[in-house]
């Protein structure tokens, strides 16, 4: 019987021609302070020009397979948001099209992405300031928002946050850039990779790639068990709790090495590595990969 590992390796391609999403599959809400826990609601993007603060950037959140826009990270980020300054904070919900069987949400994370590409346009939002903040599938939602963007109008997104992006199928050898997260999505693609050959994505694919604790089993969860998902999805999950926290805790990553020896994949820190600062903070003109170590449970991230 194969390892977990060994399964998903061995899984085709995303099928896009199983996509079932329709432009009423997603759902927008508003935040603009952080006393507001229900938001407006955007039925497009003619109505968010109405309502968006013209001077505050806009950051919106895309949530993963079978989560909807109560996923708890949504909050804790939107109130770490607020701490900075102001913003326009917008919850997509895309759980009609990203609860159904894995392989049709995966699918569909195309043409959910092409409809939020279009919801910005209509909205007429300087694209330079846009952030958009993917969890797991979400990433290649905001991938393709991106690459729809840049096809209808040549200029791209500002950014881009890939949280441990999904890796079964979209880790295939047959995907290339132009069909899953890349770094010519937006000017600036950071990920953070958690639970690699396991839900996430295994290989660099950002201007820059963090790896807290090798981007495997992450500090503090237990090791996976078969039947046990909770367990399973700890590492995966943990990538947001760390970018939360990015916001008002400046940790240092250490720029490392990426190899793939003998079946196995390790991250080390290069000899008298350079230091960025991880996550949120992240500097814009760096690039590369980078190691981090965290603690076992909050606050995660070291100074």
């Amino acid at each position: 019987m194969n390892t977990p590992k060994e399964f998903i390796k061995a899984l085709s391609p995303v099928d896009y021609s199983l996509a079932t999403a329709k432009k009423t599959d997603i759902t927008y809400k508003l935040l603009l302070n952080p006393d507001e826990e229900k938001g407006r609601i955007l039925i497009n993007g003619q109505v968010a020009k109405e309502h968006l603060i013209k001077t505050a950037p806009v950051v919106i959140f895309v949530h993963g397979w079978t989560n909807d826009d109560t996923s708890p990270w949504y909050k804790s980020l939107k109130d770490e948001y607020f701490k900075l300054g102001e913003y326009n904070i917008i919850y997509t919900n895309w759980w009609r099209a990203g609860n159904k069987s894995y392989d049709v949400s995966a699918a569909n994370t195309k043409p959910v992405g092409r409809f939020i590409a279009q919801f910005l346009l209509e909205a007429e939002v300087p694209l330079k300031t846009i952030h958009i903040v993917g969890f797991s599938l979400g990433a290649h939602v905001a991938s393709f928002a991106g690459k729809t963007i840049f096809e209808r109008v040549n200029k791209k997104l500002g950014r881009i946050t890939a949280l441990d992006p999904a890796g079964p199928r979209f880790g295939n050898p047959k995907m290339g850039p132009d069909t899953r997260i890349s770094k010519t999505d937006a000017d600036f693609v950071d990920v953070i990779h958690t639970d690699i050959e396991f839900n996430g994505y295994t290989r660099p694919v950002g201007h820059v790639d963090f790896y807290p604790n090798e981007g495997k089993l992450q500090n503090g969860c237990p090791p996976k068990q078969p039947g046990n998902d909770k367990e399973a999805l700890c590492s995966h999950e943990r990538c947001t709790l760390y970018f939360v926290e990015s916001l008002t805790r400046k940790a240092k990553a250490k720029e490392a090495d990426f190899e793939e020896k003998s079946n196995e994949i390790y991250v080390t820190v290069k000899e008298n590595p350079k230091e960025v600062v991880f996550g949120f903070h992240a500097d814009k003109t760096t690039g590369g990969v980078y190691f981090l170590e965290t603690n076992c449970e909050p606050p995660f991230l070291k100074f």
